[in-house]
């Protein structure tokens, strides 16, 4: 449902049921194991918020807010992935189901492909950098559009996850050494307290012994009696402003350690999404690292142009890439390019099992992220609505915030 909607409904504008707010459950579980301790760290928590004060209080809002509107955003971007994973592995299904003729119908199609390139193959060209089967990974992702931009978008995304890893290490030193400072702080605070005592103290013995004296011996001490109490009052008034000055430095610092608190929650959550895009993108393309891609890219552009010496190949796998792709749709298919582009898939068995295992992993790191994102989405409803329900005065407040995000 619209957030908008939502808060109007928590604060009793709207009676009407809305949507679902998750697009599905988070299962705990094996992949789901690494994600609950970057939760557990990452949500931010309302102990230290003073409802009282507007801006902490809108502060805390937008926050939340803009971390739900960022997760809805992920989970779309991620969702649409995922539909195309779902549509391959179902392609895969419906092939299993073809019937032993209707299966060997579409190996002779595939079969004259593979021998094409095979005849192809043995032409006289420059020395391959790459193997077939990443040719025709990258002659069907180039097909398919997904390169070169896919290419920039993995070179950006290293990037991004490295400057935000940099950020949270840059927060980890800020916030130990202003941790640190707070402790300082609070031992002056102490020590102040401390003397306090001492100079009070000190001062009566003083003062005590002088009355002795003066009992005894008939002295007059008074001279010493205005001293000690003078000296009594300057000490106390340089131990109360030493005091106050530390207090004052300690709420200070205790602001700017929750500021970066919150700073390094946001940076990790946005690590967990970066790295989790960038998971994806290297079982996609079945590449280690952006650097491995672009080589794979250059290399498939030297030996396209290579191959492009030969019209005549060209124009006999195109035909039977276009027999193959017409016998692929009349059996429901819906994405033949896959198994155009990789005959092999429909005569080798172990082809088609590695296939099925890369896009099963591919459709399980795209959930763990839409379930990441969900659950992060509802955790932050979860803030807002308890603090409505905590605070229903600043309610048509909150909601004037949340609007300005639909």
């Amino acid at each position: 449902m619209k957030l908008f909607d939502w808060i109007k409904k928590t604060i009793g504008f709207e009676d009407e049921d809305d949507d679902d707010f998750f697009l599905s459950e988070l299962k705990v579980g094996e992949e789901s194991e690494s994600i609950t301790d970057v939760l557990n760290s990452a949500t931010i928590r309302r102990e230290n918020l003073n409802v009282a004060d507007y801006r902490e209080r809108e502060r805390f809002v937008r926050d939340h807010c803009e971390q739900m509107t960022q997760s809805s955003q992920d989970v779309e971007e991620q969702k649409a992935e995922y539909y195309v994973v779902l549509e391959h592995l179902t392609d895969i299904e419906t092939l299993a189901a073809l019937s032993h003729r209707e299966m060997k119908s579409l190996q002779a199609k595939a079969g004259k492909i593979i021998a094409i390139e095979e005849s192809e193959k043995n032409y006289k060209r420059p020395v391959s950098k790459i193997s077939e089967t990443q040719y025709r990974e990258m002659a069907r992702l180039e097909r398919e559009g997904t390169l070169p931009g896919a290419l920039d978008q993995l070179t950006e995304s290293e990037e991004r996850q490295m400057k935000i890893k940099r950020d949270m290490n840059l927060l980890e030193g800020e916030k130990g050494a202003l941790a640190y400072q707070r402790k300082k702080e609070r031992g002056r605070a102490v020590n102040a307290k401390a003397l306090c005592l001492l100079l009070i103290v000190g001062s009566l013995l003083i003062l005590a012994l002088l009355l002795f004296v003066s009992n005894s011996l008939k002295m007059d001490v008074r001279m010493g009696i205005f001293i000690i109490v003078g000296i009594l009052a300057l000490g106390l008034t340089a131990v109360f402003v030493n005091f106050t000055g530390a207090q004052s430095e300690q709420v200070r610092l205790e602001k700017k350690l929750n500021r970066a608190i919150t700073l390094q929650n946001k940076a990790k959550l946005k690590y967990v999404n970066a790295t989790n895009l960038i998971d994806y993108y290297y079982s996609k393309y079945h590449v280690n690292s952006s650097y491995e891609l672009r080589y794979m890219w250059d290399k498939y552009l030297e030996e396209k142009k290579a191959r492009n010496h030969s019209e005549d190949v060209a124009r006999q796998i195109d035909e039977a890439r276009q027999a193959l792709t017409g016998a692929l749709k009349s059996q429901h298919i819906k994405d033949p390019s896959v198994f155009v582009y990789q005959p092999g898939i429909l005569v080798n068995e172990e082809e088609m099992t590695e296939l099925r295992h890369s896009l099963i992993i591919q459709r399980q790191r795209l959930k763990k992220g839409m379930d990441f994102n969900a659950y992060h989405l509802e955790q932050s409803k979860k803030e807002i609505e308890k603090l409505v329900a905590d605070f229903p005065q600043y309610a048509r407040e909150i909601l004037g915030i949340v609007s300005q995000y639909e």
